[in-house]
């Protein structure tokens, strides 16, 4: 269970602070703060689970160096942190610019406290909430288990009854949808055609074999979406045990589970082909493999999601990842493009990422494909990319240079072309490599430049200048943009690359 942080706000939990938010305003009021955690350690990042409001006194944080106070904005943005609110009140001094900079391209809400808050009185007030809500929920969650174990004794594995009593206790429409879409079953009021489902897998023998659906009101606020959530991740056990004796795997699904999973594996010879045959896969036929990664409390079932969008593909939930097959009619860049559109349409608006791996021209190559479409996912979350979906084509430089050159090449590499730029960025927290690195691949466009790093022209060109002058001039026309942009893509792609320079 969770609160938003506008509701927290508005509360007056934090009101004794003076509370000001001076970074990702408009994340406010969707952020959902799910406990209110204080500490003053800064390397907290790795401890924290997301959706936490962390409360700091700021006093360790404002000592560090500004590319220091920048990692660790982003340290906790990486993690979902609902909120970061750091007390200032004694120091004289407010937030500096490159920490409030850092939250607002990051989409962190940084509050400031200007007035001494007493942190554990805050904690106890909110998590209080949260706690009961929760329980609330689990509750009904309760209730509603027994009344289905009580229908299911006393009318058999009958789906519709089932779904009449989850309907009429929670008030909502409730529906069961097999892996295509097809109804199987449904109770309850007529659904908002606006209202956005809710809903959870339903599997056999390990399996997915159906989704099951809640549709209530549009306007639900959060805590009532949330109690939807916690019941329906109880009930939804109870409904599968239903469907396990009307609905098996069928064969063929089996086969694109295994089939999807050999590749994982890196597997091949015989047996793959033999997959694919009894998958409806020809062999022959070039295909892109992709992942997305699955969020860790379950809350939007990816699996079903994905195939809903995308109904050719053979999509199998393998830990935190959904593993995807996606054939080509060809082994085009036309193809390919098609492939990521619908990729990036499947995840739009969930808050999901994933990423596209290169063309295996036929499915003895997948294994790569999805290798490397793995390998995209990581490079493109350490250089703190905005699209949800990574193409593996983004990253050939950095992928190529993982996997053939030496660590000391690399690093003569970055340290001949960008070294002195690299140590400026550590010192000032300014981000220059980066700025160059949007300005080199955007065709040195300052506009679109301007507009990717959320900057006016005119700071673009200043930090452009500045850039400039480290480099002994501007590189166009000087030959040296290829060398650049081979040295900002190698840094982009070396995650411990930064703290190696720092030396």
């Amino acid at each position: 269970m969770s609160l938003l942080l506008s509701e927290i706000l508005d509360s007056g939990a934090l009101a004794p602070g003076a509370p000001q938010v001076v970074a990702a305003q408009r994340a406010v009021g969707t952020a959902r703060v799910r406990w209110v955690h204080s500490s003053e350690v800064l390397e907290i990042a790795p401890l924290l689970s997301g959706g936490e409001l962390l409360l700091t006194g700021g006093v360790a944080l404002l000592a560090l160096k500004p590319a220091a106070q920048v990692e660790y904005v982003w340290s906790l943005a990486s993690r979902g942190v609902a909120a970061l609110a750091v007390e200032t009140a004694g120091s004289g001094r407010h937030l500096p610019a490159e920490l409030v900079a850092a939250a607002e391209e990051a989409g962190l809400p940084l509050i400031e406290l200007r007035q001494v808050v007493p942190f554990v009185e805050v904690a106890e007030e909110v998590n209080r909430r949260i706690v009961s809500a929760q329980v609330a929920a689990l509750r009904l969650a309760d209730q509603l288990s027994q009344a289905l174990t009580e229908r299911l004794a006393s009318s058999g594995t009958a789906l519709e009854p089932l779904l009449g009593v989850i309907a009429e206790t929670l008030g909502v429409h409730v529906r069961v949808l097999d892996t295509r879409g097809g109804l199987l079953g449904q109770a309850g009021p007529e659904p908002d055609a606006t209202a956005e489902p809710l809903g959870a897998e339903l599997s056999v023998s390990g399996i997915g074999v159906a989704h099951l659906e809640l549709l209530g009101s549009p306007d639900a606020d959060v805590a009532t979406q949330e109690t939807l959530e916690t019941v329906l991740a109880r009930v939804r056990s109870i409904v599968a045990l239903a469907l396990a004796r009307h609905s098996r795997p069928s064969l063929v699904r089996l086969a694109e589970d295994e089939l999807v999973r050999l590749i994982g594996a890196g597997g091949g010879g015989e047996r793959l082909l033999e997959l694919c045959q009894a998958s409806g896969i020809d062999p022959e036929q070039p295909l892109v493999m992709a992942v997305v990664r699955r969020p860790a409390d379950g809350h939007i079932d990816t699996e079903q999601r994905t195939r809903r969008a995308l109904p050719a593909s053979l999509v199998v939930a393998h830990g935190d990842w959904l593993e995807i097959l996606m054939p080509l009619k060809a082994a085009t860049q036309a193809e390919r493009a098609r492939a990521l559109t619908a990729l990036r349409a499947a995840v739009a608006g969930t808050g999901l990422t994933g990423a596209l791996g290169p063309t295996a021209p036929t499915v003895r190559q997948a294994s790569f494909s999805l290798a490397e479409a793995r390998t995209t996912w990581r490079l493109g979350r350490s250089a703190k990319g905005t699209a949800a979906v990574h193409d593996a084509s983004d990253f050939l430089v950095e992928r190529m240079a993982e996997r053939s050159l030496p660590r000391s090449v690399v690093d003569a590499l970055v340290e001949e072309a960008l070294g002195e730029l690299v140590r400026l960025d550590q010192r000032s927290g300014a981000e220059l490599v980066r700025t160059l690195d949007v300005w080199i691949s955007t065709g040195c466009n300052a506009t679109e430049s301007a507009r990717l790093l959320f900057l006016e022209r005119q700071s673009l060109h200043k930090r452009l200048r500045r850039i400039f002058q480290v480099l002994g001039g501007d590189p166009r026309g000087r030959g040296q943009l290829a060398a650049l942009a081979l040295a900002v893509r190698l840094v982009r792609g070396g995650a411990q690359l930064r703290d190696d320079l720092r030396q």
